[in-house]
């Protein structure tokens, strides 16, 4: 019945990195590295990794990745490396959550969220229409 739509198959890996993209690079990277007195709290995540020093290098470091995988995502280039390195950020960020919640409820679960959806090109890769496809990175 919807096999029409395996016709744009390769279309698949292109529309989540580009929604993934630009959630990352808009909604997560600029507004953290764009916020020195965010890196304090956004570090203390670490915390429960058993890391506690350094916890404004850590924040910016989040942001920072966040905006780097973001434009990776966009166009298409080392975009295995930067899903696993999404999935890590944002399993830190869900035990961030559930540190000061209890719990992944509501708004609280969108790490969890983020993290699964980077599964994805972790598995997939990035696609036919992609940079690492352009110079052979992935087949």
């Amino acid at each position: 019945m919807l096999k029409f739509f395996g016709n744009y198959r390769d279309y698949a890996s292109l529309a989540i990195r580009i929604m993934l993209g630009l959630t990352l690079f808009l909604s997560h990277g600029l507004p953290k590295i764009t916020s020195p007195d965010r890196w304090q709290g956004e570090g203390e995540a670490m915390a429960n990794l058993g890391i506690t020093f350094a916890p404004v290098f850590w924040g910016f470091m989040a942001g920072a990745t966040e905006t780097l995988a973001g434009l990776l995502f966009l166009i298409g280039l080392a975009v295995r490396p930067a899903a696993l390195t999404m999935v890590f950020v944002m399993l830190v960020a869900a035990l961030a959550q559930i540190e000061r919640t209890g719990a992944l409820r509501g708004g609280a679960a969108h790490p969890v969220d983020f993290a699964a959806g980077a599964v994805a090109p972790v598995l997939l890769g990035a696609g036919a229409y992609s940079l690492d496809r352009k110079f052979g990175f992935d087949k």
